[in-house]
């Protein structure tokens, strides 16, 4: 009797799959949003390196040429991307093959080249539609990129000034491109 109510209750059935109600995600090699004024689209083949620690001796060993990058903060080539005061997210062109672990120098390493999907937003409207999915004041900004972007906690930071990069949890990439699908421009 008490099993048949743990079941009713939460209303489960043998055999079923909540996920086949999931919105599918599209085929990220030739994704793409087109509007008349923004365009989003994934990036591909970026390293990302999750650093924890002495976030400059992290930079000086690993990619000494990154520059920091914070909420709305144009960060072109590598990037320090600021999640907390001693955590960082380390974007390179190429995934790194640093050691992951912790160093004699005071920060730990951990690879996450998959953790992330990576969206680019440009265009003239691109900061329109991230003003759209936030509360978050761009303009003022923050030494940390992150945020809640749609509802999803993300990373947002610029690589020119019409040009923005969204960093999401793997797992929530295609909830956060349906959102981005209904939004016109």
């Amino acid at each position: 009797m008490a099993e048949k109510a743990a079941r009713t209750g939460w209303d489960l059935k043998r055999g079923h799959d909540a996920a086949a109600r999931w919105t599918p995600p599209p085929d990220w090699r030739d994704a793409a949003i087109i509007r008349a004024s923004w365009s989003a689209r994934p990036a591909h083949g970026l390293g990302q390196t999750l650093l924890s620690g002495d976030l400059g001796a992290a930079r000086a060993a690993l990619a000494p040429a990154a520059a920091e990058a914070g909420l709305w903060q144009v960060a072109g080539g590598d990037a320090l991307v600021r999640v907390a005061r001693d955590r960082a997210l380390l974007v390179t062109a190429r995934p790194l093959d640093a050691p992951a672990g912790w160093s004699p120098g005071g920060w730990a390493a951990s690879p996450a080249d998959d953790a992330w999907a990576v969206f680019e937003l440009a265009g003239e409207s691109a900061r329109a539609v991230c003003a759209q999915a936030t509360s978050a004041d761009l303009e003022a900004g923050s030494p940390s990129a992150a945020l809640l972007f749609a509802g999803v906690a993300c990373l947002l930071y610029r690589i020119a000034p019409d040009i923005a990069r969204l960093h999401v949890e793997s797992g929530f990439a295609p909830y956060l491109w349906r959102w981005l699908e209904t939004v016109e421009g």
